[in-house]
């Protein structure tokens, strides 16, 4: 006899642990679902810090994502200090993807760690054209929740005034590009990486 098994109020730092677990039990696709009351623009503290400081490279790092472990070529842990949660540390893993869009890209891995990689925050990919040295991540949080702000979605401060904003599908050339607003950044531009990090890492609750 089957059975349909609801785990409520998974804290966002375990989900991803979670669904790797499942994953490796036999169950890669469960259906999630966020509890989170709908929010006036969805991202509550907007105030970004003053800077970002590098604390330390770390050799030999992975993440284990549902289905596979991905190692990461660089990874290092920032830190800033915040008006409203003090001292964030943050770390951020580069890794080649294969097949990612049609074509292996580079991705940036944002991680609220300051030692071994664990909950993901964020993303940024390698944007086309190839060898733009751009790099993009889809923005979230529309209704409070964990939908993609699409193209006609009015972006709830600091998102408007403090990044550069495109659409994903004009950045990302291969069939079925999502028609959804991203973060765009060099490559090298960890600062607007991390503080895209720390928006969502509020949106998510995990500060």
């Amino acid at each position: 006899m089957p059975f349909s098994v609801t785990l409520p109020e998974i804290p966002d730092r375990d989900l991803g642990p979670l669904l790797a677990h499942l994953d490796a039990g036999g169950w890669p696709r469960p259906v999630v679902e966020s509890t989170l009351p709908p929010q006036s623009g969805g991202l509550g503290v907007t105030a970004l810090p003053s800077g970002w400081r590098r604390l330390r490279s770390l050799e030999d790092q992975s993440y284990r994502w549902p289905g596979y472990r991905e190692p990461y070529e660089r990874y290092v842990v920032y830190a800033a200090s915040t008006e409203h949660e003090g001292t964030i540390q943050i770390a951020l893993g580069d890794a080649p993807r294969a097949n990612a869009w049609g074509r292996e890209r580079r991705y940036v891995v944002a991680f609220l760690s300051g030692e071994a990689p664990h909950t993901p925050l964020v993303e940024f990919l390698e944007a086309d054209p190839e060898g733009s040295g751009e790099m993009i991540s889809v923005i979230r949080g529309l209704g409070g929740g964990r939908k993609l702000f699409g193209p006609h979605d009015p972006l709830p401060p600091p998102y408007p005034e403090a990044f550069r904003i495109e659409s994903y599908r004009d950045r990302i050339h291969a069939p079925r590009a999502w028609k959804k607003l991203c973060v765009v950044a060099a490559e090298e531009d960890r600062e607007t990486i991390l503080n895209h990090a720390l928006l969502q890492a509020r949106r998510r609750g995990d500060l």
